[in-house]
């Protein structure tokens, strides 16, 4: 009973041992581009940023959708880029919400940020519910404002744009876009 134990113990260990090997042998894939190479255009991120916190410990919001368009209302190639909700009231961080490709000839675009029906937040005496259905975020934006930097980053107003309704807030966009 021991051998057949010790063979059995064995011949997994050899599989698990083959598995690992084949494994490290296998090239990892490389990240996936966003866009293919043959698309021809101004690549560019859009990133958001919670800014003039009144005191919030957290707000948490998650985008559904982005849309870039043309000011002719042409839309334009675009990646969502963060499933996850996000802390607004993190001040250090500018969390990548997507990227878009602008063609060659088009000066200005519109941008929309469409968030999901409802984010939360807490402070230092409750927390509830953020209803993010009232507006997205809107505006527009120079081409040549964009290719500085190769981004733009949405400063959203906490203190402004979260707005007391009983316990849960509204979310009215009150935003500055920066290059």
């Amino acid at each position: 009973m021991k051998k057949l134990m010790l063979s059995a113990m064995g011949a997994v260990a050899l599989v698990l041992a083959s598995c690992g090997e084949a494994g490290r042998t296998q090239e990892a894939p490389g990240p996936r581009p966003d866009f293919p190479e043959e698309l021809q255009g101004q690549r560019f991120e859009l990133r958001l940023k919670g800014v003039n916190n009144p005191g919030y410990a957290s707000a948490l919001v998650q985008v559904r959708r982005i849309s870039v368009t043309t000011m002719e209302g042409y839309s334009l190639p675009t990646r969502l880029k963060s499933r996850q909700s996000m802390d607004l009231t993190n001040p250090e961080q500018a969390y990548l919400i997507g990227r878009f490709v602008v063609p060659e000839g088009v000066d200005r675009v519109k941008v929309e940020v469409e968030f999901d029906d409802f984010g939360g937040y807490e402070d230092a005496a409750s927390g509830g519910v953020i209803d993010t259905r009232v507006a997205p975020l809107r505006f527009e934006s120079p081409v040549a404002y964009l290719a500085e930097r190769g981004h733009a980053v949405v400063h959203l107003d906490l203190g402004q744009s979260l707005r007391a309704q009983g316990e849960a807030r509204l979310l009215l966009p009150s935003l500055d876009v920066r290059y």
